[in-house]
């Protein structure tokens, strides 16, 4: 910019020097000399104008500042772990506590006081005390019908944190500001239905993991038949609307299920397991249900059966289990199963009695080579 400041009077001493030449000389020449020197002196003019606006327009004006007494809005400094670094004068005539208060929890204690809900509000200040590049928005509504909004956010690249709090008041006072009142309406609808959407999902998962609860407590974990306890429970509600002899038990154990451990391994027997408790599902199917009384025994209990069809499932969960070749890994094998029937007795007010009975004809199977379906008989 100097150099160019140099330039333009050069030019200007260069006319000046023409028109003085011009008056020494002849008047051709002079007219010339003239003419040439005003034209030039006339550029100097122009240009030292055009250079005066331009480094007005490029000179900045660095000497403002800003009065953070002057603003209208209640502006508090704070560390990011809440301790309060400043507060101007609008901070101070809002909050009487303002000159005392050493963190900004301690600060808005006052208001929080009078809120109506004030659990939530704590909680929003341990949030972006805790979160440090956290920012917030929210309106309170004091007691009085006073309306605070309170706005925070971290500085940029410093480890304080702004607080700019106005006073709503007047504007909720005015009824007549119906795009405002519809605003707050629809953000308030939107924040409703984003905690109603919250409320569903946290339902739903929470009704997922009871049912999951109520399944492992009533479920055997191997093969997904009712465990003991829950079987026993079914059969007591069975026998409430059952007519002797209309309930049948049938008991089931797999023969020589050790010889399968210690040959194939465990993981081969679990596989004989779940094997065997598909095929009694399946034969079952809705004539009852089925359970794992534990180990390898299980049960079932036959509802609206008589001696016949109860023989007739037992038989065909037999000879389907004789004729099944279970695989593990690359083994193959094949087992059998012992069974025993027995009826449920009018007048019985437990199914214990009926699962003792079918249990002693098991053991007779047992005793009579395996194998095989045996049937209790009443003496």
């Amino acid at each position: 910019m100097l150099y160019n400041f140099k330039l333009l009077v050069g030019c200007g001493v260069v006319a000046l020097l023409f028109v003085v030449a011009a008056l020494i000389l002849s008047p051709s020449v002079y007219q010339d000399g003239a003419l040439v020197g005003a034209i030039l002196f006339i550029v100097f003019l122009c240009a030292t104008a055009i250079h005066a606006v331009s480094s007005a327009k490029s000179s900045p004006n660095t000497s403002w500042k800003l009065d953070p007494n002057g603003l209208p809005d209640a502006i508090i400094i704070s560390h990011l772990n809440g301790n309060i670094e400043t507060f101007n004068q609008a901070a101070k005539e809002m909050l009487p506590n303002c000159g005392t208060a050493i963190t900004v929890k301690d600060l808005f204690d006052v208001w929080h006081a009078e809120l109506a809900d004030r659990q939530q509000a704590d909680q929003v200040i341990e949030a972006v005390l805790s979160s440090p590049n956290f920012q917030y928005s929210e309106t309170l509504e004091l007691k009085g019908g006073q309306m605070i909004e309170r706005h925070t956010r971290p500085l940029p690249a410093q480890t304080s944190r702004i607080w700019i709090l106005r006073d709503l008041t007047h504007l909720h006072a005015a009824k007549s500001d119906n795009v405002m009142h519809t605003s707050m309406l629809e953000a308030d609808a939107a924040r409703t239905a984003e905690l109603a959407e919250q409320l569903f999902h946290a339902k739903a998962e929470l009704e997922m993991k009871q049912a999951e609860l109520r399944r492992l407590a009533n479920t055997d974990s191997l093969t997904g038949l009712l465990n003991r306890r829950r079987f026993t429970a079914r059969g007591e509600k069975a026998i409430e609307s059952a007519s002797s002899p209309s309930l049948w038990i049938v008991m089931m154990d797999i023969d020589h299920f050790k010889r399968i451990n210690d040959t194939y391994g465990h993981a081969a027997g679990d596989i004989a397991i779940k094997n065997f408790a598909t095929i009694a599902k399946e034969e079952v199917g809705d004539a009852g249900f089925v359970g794992r009384m534990g180990g390898e025994e299980f049960a079932a209990i036959l509802q609206d059966a008589d001696m016949h069809s109860a023989v007739r499932v037992a038989e065909a969960i037999r000879k389907k289990t004789a004729n099944h070749q279970t695989v593990s890994d690359a083994e193959k094998f094949r087992f059998t199963v012992s069974i025993g029937v027995a009826a449920w007795m009018e007048g019985e007010i437990s199914i214990e009695a009926a699962l003792d009975r079918a249990d002693q004809a098991l053991y007779s199977a047992k005793s009579y080579g395996r194998n095989r379906v045996v049937g209790y008989e009443l003496s």
